[in-house]
């Protein structure tokens, strides 16, 4: 048995597998893997690829029908003999190291779950012109590796408080064979769903209590007009309605408490609703937040100009189902095409950097050609030690030290509702209602100050901000912002008395008028940015020249 399986579920896409088994070719030979390509539909083309590598490695399969996408996956999925399994798209790659580094952490056996944030490529073909032959790399120069709770990771999702590239999908990570068996245990069957790389995360991060996840990609995701869910979510309106769709899909049950809308974020959501009655029952802390949904819709929005109304009349639906109000959601205005992706190379942090490239300015035009291209920037694995990798708290403590709200914040656990991803200097609300929570372990035996170093977006066009703030179940106390004033600290009073039983603390803000920088021109980012908070502590006596 292998240490390693790499899996490839392929139909009728020679054009593009041939790179992503270039780029499994061009993994160590003497790396402990191998490399399963499942054929649906047995197409003879690509048979007669496979075989023309001439590698051992390589291990074909092919089935006389077409399948649908999660049966195949599915049946692939039994081709495998490795103690951790991968899949990769067939227009997707492998970085030149993953194997080997993948082999020199899991060989100990010890981990079950091995995760990281997957480079992007979107192909020459790619519908939408302006995202052609583009590549987005994000690369930390330090390599770092961190133990992530699998539940707080969870509710996060769930809360659409973290985008689903988070979940340890199979796509991004090297998945135990004892996960896939409990799994199968239980459901009779790994892959379940409309969306079975995110199906995957959810299920196993359901089944654990951590995974490590690496800075360092030890894969590429690639974007093509091949791509199932780009063509369901972008390309078209109605994929569900065409031979294609019911040939990849199969039927396609609703959910009554999701409006009938082919929607990416919905399409997730009746997977979340599947997988939390069949693993999540009993966790109260991980459910699904159907404002959060329809705000993530309407972020969105702009991505498929023709479904603008279509989505207003969703959100609407979900807000009459689930009793919310619709007027909180902050539903962008209309753009004539969706939001042309980033160009350039910017500074993320002290070690971080974004490159967004155009392939076809540096002669490259396939994912073979990018993932040698960025190889070249990107450093080794950083050594770490897996036993010293601790999981983040469940509940920040807020008290007189500071919580951070920058990536991997000491303070992330906090962001309840309507945050966004947290960046390297803090974090954005991204909705008109957000909500903090904290454990206070030492009661204060007066009222106190909480500090936020906090910042707010306001322009010329939006020239003030306020924040209607409840801290626990004390009195309404307001914060104000201009861009006169756009910045600093600002002081809520904490109320003893206003902590409950259980000793955590609730912070609630209500936000004026949210708006984009897209939305004013100032700027392609369509999240509807509000307060941006970056630290928060109790001021128990230490002067502020003492803090930083």
């Amino acid at each position: 048995m292998p240490l390693l399986s790499v899996v490839v579920p392929t139909l009728d896409r020679p054009d593009t597998l041939r790179h992503a088994l270039a780029t499994m070719a061009r993994q160590p030979a003497n790396a402990d893997c191998e490399f399963v390509v499942q054929n649906n539909g047995g197409n003879p083309e690509i048979a007669e690829m496979v075989a023309g590598l001439k590698d051992a490695r390589f291990r074909h399969f092919a089935s006389d029908a077409v399948l649908t996408m999660t049966d195949n996956w599915e049946t692939a999925l039994g081709h495998a003999s490795g103690e951790y399994v991968t899949f990769i798209g067939d227009d997707d790659a492998l970085m030149p190291y993953a194997c080997a580094t993948a082999e020199d952490i899991l060989s100990g056996r010890t981990i079950d779950l091995l995760s990281w944030r997957a480079y992007t490529y979107h192909w020459p073909n790619y519908y939408d012109p302006a995202f052609r032959n583009r590549l987005l790399a994000e690369i930390d120069l330090t390599s770092s590796a961190r133990r992530v709770s699998s539940r707080n990771e969870l509710i996060r999702i769930f809360g659409f408080q973290a985008h689903y590239a988070h979940l340890p999908m199979i796509y991004n990570s090297f998945v135990r064979r004892s996960i896939i068996d409990r799994m199968r245990a239980i459901g009779g069957r790994y892959f379940i769903g409309l969306s079975p790389d995110v199906a995957s995360g959810i299920a196993n991060a359901a089944l654990t209590d951590s995974f490590v996840r690496l800075s360092r990609p030890l894969s590429m995701a690639g974007f093509s007009r091949h791509s199932t869910g780009h063509a369901l979510f972008f390309e078209t309106t109605d994929l569900l309605e065409t031979s294609r769709g019911a040939r990849d899909f199969g039927a396609v049950d609703g959910d009554p408490e999701l409006p009938d809308l082919n929607a990416l974020q919905l399409f997730i959501a009746k997977d979340m609703l599947v997988l939390k009655r069949l693993l999540l029952a009993d966790d109260d802390d991980v459910r699904l937040d159907f404002k959060a949904l329809a705000q993530a819709l309407a972020t969105d929005i702009n991505n498929r100009p023709l479904l603008y109304d279509r989505t207003v009349q969703t959100i609407g639906e979900l807000a009459h189902t689930h009793g919310f109000d619709a007027a909180d959601i902050i539903i962008p205005a209309r753009l004539a095409d969706r939001p042309p992706p980033g160009r350039g190379v910017r500074v993320t942090g002290p070690n971080r950097a974004i490159y967004e490239l155009d392939c076809a300015a540096l002669g490259l035009d396939s994912i073979a050609d990018a993932v040698r291209l960025i190889a070249q920037f990107v450093p080794d694995q950083a050594p770490f030690d897996l036993a010293a990798l601790e999981t983040s708290v469940t509940v920040p403590v807020l008290g007189a030290d500071e919580l951070t709200f920058t990536r991997d914040g000491t303070g992330v656990g906090a962001l309840i509702e309507g945050w966004s991803e947290p960046e390297q200097w803090g974090t954005w609300s991204i909705a008109r209602n957000c909500v903090l929570r904290f454990e206070v372990r030492s009661v204060p035996s007066r009222p106190t100050d909480v500090v936020l170093a906090c910042r707010a977006f306001v322009s010329e066009e939006n020239p003030d901000l306020r924040a209607v703030c409840r801290v626990g179940n004390g009195a309404l106390q307001q914060l104000t912002f201009s861009t006169d004033a756009f910045a600093g600290l600002r002081r809520l009073t904490l109320d003893p008395g206003a902590i409950a039983a259980d000793g955590t603390l609730t912070i609630r803000l209500a936000l004026s008028d949210p708006r984009s920088p897209a939305d004013l021109a100032l700027g392609d980012d369509v999240r509807p940015l509000g307060i941006g908070v970056e630290r928060i502590w109790l001021d128990l006596g230490v002067r502020a020249s003492q803090r930083r």
